[in-house]
């Protein structure tokens, strides 16, 4: 959980602006309401889990050529072979199919999240869950996960968060 808070505070700090070994990278002044309405398209994707199925909100929040960089949806792509939008349906699929864990962010809930920022045409959404410490059950403590699109033309055209790979994962052995 300590790497899990380590990558979302580094997320919080650097996603706002794209980083290159030759300096920062800046966008052209975007209009406040584009950027409003960038941040409710991603508020909307987490909030449309209840009353949309995944195929009704790949084909309303996706681009055809959706890129993912969670690596566990990556690993699921090697064995379905889908691209694009189409990718992010089948991930899941696969991975009900295999009984794992596509997306496991230890108890954190994608839902009301605490922080949204956009910058250019980067969203990110921080989101806190409150959970029981491993080591002392009769505590809890505060952790965080993270959400970050690129939009355009309304639609999400990249997709990161703070999802790794752990021993076991792909099997159902366990790991996080």
């Amino acid at each position: 959980m300590r790497r899990l808070t380590a990558l979302v505070g580094m997320a919080a700090l650097c996603v706002a602006v794209e980083a290159r070994a030759q300096g920062i990278v800046k966008c052209a002044p975007v209009p406040q309401a584009t950027l409003d309405a960038n941040k409710q398209l991603l508020i909307d994707f987490f909030e449309s889990s209840r009353s949309m199925t995944r195929e009704e909100r790949s084909r309303r929040f996706q681009a055809d050529d959706y890129i993912q960089h969670n690596p566990r949806a990556l690993r699921i792509d090697e064995f379905t072979g889908a691209k694009g939008r189409e990718a992010w349906i089948k991930a899941f699929d696969e991975a009900a199919r295999r009984k794992v864990a596509l997306v496991d962010l230890g108890g954190i809930a994608l839902r009301d999240p605490i922080i949204v920022m956009a910058e250019c045409d980067l969203v990110t959404a921080i989101y806190k869950g409150v959970l029981k410490d491993p080591d002392d059950p009769s505590r809890t403590y505060e952790a965080f996960a993270f959400e970050t699109v690129r939009v355009k033309d309304g639609k999400f055209t990249e997709h990161w968060d703070q999802v790794t790979l752990a021993p076991g994962w792909l099997s159902g052995a366990g790991g996080r």
